[in-house]
C-alpha cells in the first residue's frame, strides 16, 4: 500500500484509529443484513419462492461477502433449477422488461462472479463463458442485452465493469483487461468534461462512432452523465469503474488502470455530498475502498467510509435490511419526490408513471452487503498492514 509506507508513526496511529472505529460498525451491519436476507428465504419470504431473479442475483453477492456460503449455494442451486432459459440466460418470462430485458447480462454477472469464485459447476463451464464473451464489443465495452438492437445503441461502465470483474473471477484475463482499457479510455475522453465547472462524467459510449454521447435525449440526462451538482444521479457508474480499474491494477500492475481510477476518485471528491443519501452512491464505497487497498491514501479511505456510514449504516432498518428503491429511468417523474433519509419514509408504492423501475428491499440489501463487504475486506487488509508498520516503526520501551 503505497501511501502507508510513507506515513509517519503519528499518521499510522491516526489511520489505525479511524479503521478500528469503522470496522466493527460495518461488521455488525453485515451480520444484521445477512440475517435479514436469510429470514427472507422461502417459505417466510420471496427469496427462492417468487419467480423473479431480482430477489436472488444480488442476494448471492451479499451473502457471499457476509461469509454465509451454504446459503449462497442454496440460492445458486435454485437459480439453476428454476430460472435457466438457455446458455447464460437466466430470468422468468413473466418478469417486467425492466428486470428481464434491460438487466439480462448484468444480473447474470452479479451472481456469476460469485459462482466463479465458488466454482459452482452449474455456472462455471466453457460453454457459458464463451457465450458471455460474445457480449463484449470490439471496443472492450459490454452490452447488457444483445437480443434487441435497442439495447446495443450505447455501452456504459456498469455492465462493462461487472463483465470485467466476472472475467477476472473466471481467470479470463485478456477480456478483463479489454474491459479495463475501455474504462480507462472513457476516463481519458472525459478529461475536459471532468475538469470543467460544473464537472461532468459522460458514461454513455456510442459503439458506432466510438465517441462519448454528450447530447442526451430529452428527459435523458439521468442516463448520460454524472455531474458535480445533482444529488440524485447514477453515481454507481463512477464507483464500479474504480472497482474494476483498481482490481486490474492489482492483477496486472498496469499503471493506466490505477491512474484512471485515481482520476475518478478525484472527481468523486467534487460531487454533491447530499448524494450520499441517495442509494445509487453505493458502489462508490466499493470502488474507493478497492483503490484504498492499493494506495493506502487517507482520502480514499475517507470516501469509502462516508458511503458506508451514510449510504449504508445510517439507512439500515431495524429489520437489518434496507428499503425498496424506485430506480429512476428518466429525469422527471414520481420518483423525484422521494428522499432516502434513513427514517423509513419511503412509501410502498408511488404513481406508476413509467419514470422508475422497482427494486425490492431484498435486492437492495444484497447489493449493499456486497459493496460494504468489499470495503470491509479492504479496510481489514489496510489495518493489517498498518499494524505491521506500527509494530516495526514505533520505539520500544528501552529506546
Amino acid at each position: 500500500m503505497q501511501m502507508i509506507n510513507a506515513m509517519s508513526n503519528r499518521q499510522l496511529l491516526e489511520e489505525r484509529r479511524a479503521l478500528l472505529g469503522m470496522i466493527p460498525r460495518m461488521e455488525l451491519g453485515m451480520t444484521r443484513g445477512a440475517n435479514y436476507l436469510i429470514s427472507q428465504f422461502a417459505p417466510n419470504g420471496p427469496i427462492m419462492d417468487a419467480r423473479d431473479l431480482s430477489y436472488c442475483h444480488k442476494v448471492c453477492w451479499g451473502l457471499y461477502e457476509a461469509g454465509t456460503l451454504e446459503a449462497v449455494n442454496r440460492v445458486l442451486d435454485w437459480i439453476d433449477a428454476n430460472a435457466k432459459q438457455g446458455i447464460a440466460r437466466y430470468y422468468f418470462p413473466e418478469e417486467p422488461p425492466f428486470s428481464r430485458d434491460l438487466q439480462l447480462l448484468y444480473r447474470f454477472l452479479t451472481f456469476g462472479k460469485i459462482a466463479e469464485a465458488l466454482r459452482h459447476p452449474a455456472f462455471c463451464t466453457d460453454e457459458i463463458r464463451e457465450e458471455v464473451l460474445t457480449y463484449q464489443h470490439s471496443s472492450g465495452g459490454a452490452f447488457g442485452n444483445k437480443d434487441n438492437p435497442e439495447y446495443m445503441q450505447s455501452l456504459n461502465p456498469l455492465c462493462t465493469s461487472f463483465f470485467g470483474i466476472w472475467a477476472l473471477a473466471a481467470r479470463l484475463i485478456d477480456p478483463a483487461k479489454k474491459a479495463g482499457d475501455f474504462l480507462a479510455r472513457m476516463v481519458d475522453l472525459n478529461e475536459e468534461h471532468i475538469a470543467a465547472d460544473p464537472g461532468r462524467f459522460y458514461f454513455a459510449f456510442d459503439p458506432n462512432t466510438q465517441e462519448l454521447v454528450t447530447q442526451p435525449a430529452p428527459d435523458g440526462t439521468m442516463n448520460s452523465y454524472v455531474d458535480t451538482v445533482g444529488a440524485k444521479q447514477h453515481f454507481y457508474m463512477i464507483g464500479t469503474s474504480m472497482a474494476l480499474l483498481a482490481d486490474l491494477y492489482a492483477e496486472t500492475g498496469i499503471d493506466s488502470y490505477l491512474k484512471a481510477a485515481i482520476k475518478l476518485a478525484d472527481f468523486e471528491k467534487r460531487l454533491n455530498p447530499k448524494g450520499l443519501l441517495w442509494p445509487s452512491y453505493c458502489k462508490v464505497a466499493w470502488g474507493t475502498a478497492q483503490l484504498y487497498a492499493i494506495t493506502g491514501e487517507t482520502g480514499h479511505r475517507q470516501a469509502a467510509a462516508n458511503v458506508c456510514d451514510l449510504t449504508f449504516l445510517r439507512s439500515q432498518t431495524c429489520s437489518g435490511g434496507w428499503e425498496d428503491m424506485f430506480y429512476p429511468v428518466r429525469d422527471t417523474g414520481a420518483w423525484t419526490q422521494l428522499e432516502y433519509d434513513g427514517k423509513g419514509n419511503i412509501p410502498k408504492s408511488i404513481e406508476n408513471d413509467g419514470s422508475w423501475g422497482w427494486l425490492a428491499g431484498q435486492e437492495i440489501t444484497g447489493e449493499f452487503l456486497g459493496e460494504m463487504g468489499r470495503a470491509l475486506h479492504a479496510f481489514r487488509e489496510a489495518l493489517r498492514v498498518i499494524e505491521g508498520s506500527i509494530a516495526e516503526g514505533l520505539p520500544t520501551r528501552d529506546a
